[in-house]
């Protein structure tokens, strides 16, 4: 599993416990599908550049740490591949785009 992709585990694993369903493994599909649901809105509402963002402020500091935690390793993530698009010659500078 990913870096990312563990931390967005630990995000649901406290949305679970904040909607009282509790562990993750022993969630029912009805159950785990509205805990992924909350997980994706709970992620794309609080960044800085959402469109709709959400009031994260109630979040627990356990839930705002693990989110800028994600949105680091998403940086992170996107930082590695321009610098792997720039290492094969795909990226340009805004002047070659005419």
């Amino acid at each position: 599993m990913s870096e990312i992709a563990e931390k967005r585990r630990e995000i649901a694993e406290l949305i679970a416990l904040e909607l009282g369903f509790g562990d993750l493994e022993t969630l029912s599909a009805t159950e785990r599908a509205a805990v992924d649901r909350q997980t994706e809105e709970t992620i794309a509402g609080c960044e800085a550049d959402s469109p709709e963002p959400a009031d994260c402020t109630e979040a627990n500091i356990r839930l705002r740490g693990l989110l800028q935690q994600y949105r680091a390793l998403q940086v992170l993530r996107s930082d590695e591949a321009d610098a792997r698009l720039a290492d094969e010659g795909e990226v340009f500078g805004r002047e070659d785009d005419a």
